[in-house]
């Protein structure tokens, strides 16, 4: 089998990214996904985006995280989506409305990056203080799509990520399914951030969903709209938010690029990549 496919990434969140609106994959995919993502052996990414036909929207969204199993969203996985759509034709005056697991979202282009309006997020819990690795935690949990735990914790470039965030994501407190677990630190205005994130099991450069979730964090300790978030790869994600009812209307703001386009060849024997350029 033959997958044309484009690796592209949201501030240094990379994907393999496959234009599934007629289906050619296998239905059970995580085998496959996993393969996809190694980057020792595979591709390389942190998870595997397919755009698929909308069911009354322009397009849909499935995503699936490195490990292969499914995840119900992925806000740099959106991005790059709503690039490809986009790029493709897809959508009307410059907005594309595409189908995702947690709802309908709209998308449209600002500058070089894409926004998202993603739509509402409920306020932040009450404090949880949390025990692991014989230290006791202090974070909100908020539900962005998919769950997150923010922690606020000044020194960063100190965090043991890996070490806490595997302990944390997996706290009796979020139930079987976990939870991905961000650390946030106060930088004038806006934030920095560091992600643990489940289904990868480590640490990524960017996390879009932890950035809506680290957003409504810092709306709930009083910082106004915009807020800038500041990725560990380094580039800035932009989260606005409006108030209503017990939450927020939220969009996320940052790149969405194609790093580059290419085959992967997978037979019952072996499996290999052939690139054909960038973008």
């Amino acid at each position: 089998m033959v997958i044309p496919f484009l690796k592209m990434h949201g501030a240094a969140n990379d994907f393999v990214v496959i234009d599934h609106r007629r289906p050619f994959l296998p239905r059970e995919l995580g085998e496959l996904v996993a393969r996809l993502c190694d980057r020792r052996r595979g591709i390389g990414a942190d998870g595997v985006l397919l755009l698929e036909a909308g069911s009354g929207a322009d397009a849909s969204m499935r995503y699936f995280n490195a490990d292969g199993g499914a995840a119900d969203y992925c806000g740099n996985g959106a991005r790059c989506l709503a690039r490809l759509g986009l790029d493709l034709g897809l959508g009307h005056a410059g907005r594309l409305r595409l189908e995702t697991a947690v709802g309908v979202q709209t998308a449209r282009r600002v500058g070089s990056g894409i926004e998202v309006d993603f739509g509402h997020v409920e306020a932040p819990s009450e404090p949880l203080r949390l025990e692991a690795c014989e230290r006791s935690f202090t974070g909100r949990a908020v539900h962005a799509g998919v769950p997150h735990f923010v922690v606020e914790f000044e020194d960063l470039t100190g965090a043991a990520v890996t070490e806490w965030g595997r302990a944390l994501r997996r706290h009796p407190q979020f139930g079987p399914e976990g939870a991905n677990v961000d650390f946030v630190a106060r930088r004038g205005e806006g934030v920095a951030m560091r992600t643990y994130e489940r289904g990868v099991e480590g640490e990524t450069l960017a996390c879009g969903s932890g950035a809506i979730a680290l957003g409504v964090w810092a709306a709930s300790e009083g910082f106004g709209s915009p807020v800038r978030v500041l990725t560990s790869g380094g580039d800035p994600l932009i989260v606005g938010f409006v108030r209503r009812g017990s939450g927020y209307d939220v969009t996320l703001t940052g790149p969405a690029e194609v790093a580059y386009r290419g085959e992967w060849r997978d037979t019952a024997d072996s499996v290999s990549a052939v690139t054909r350029g960038g973008s």
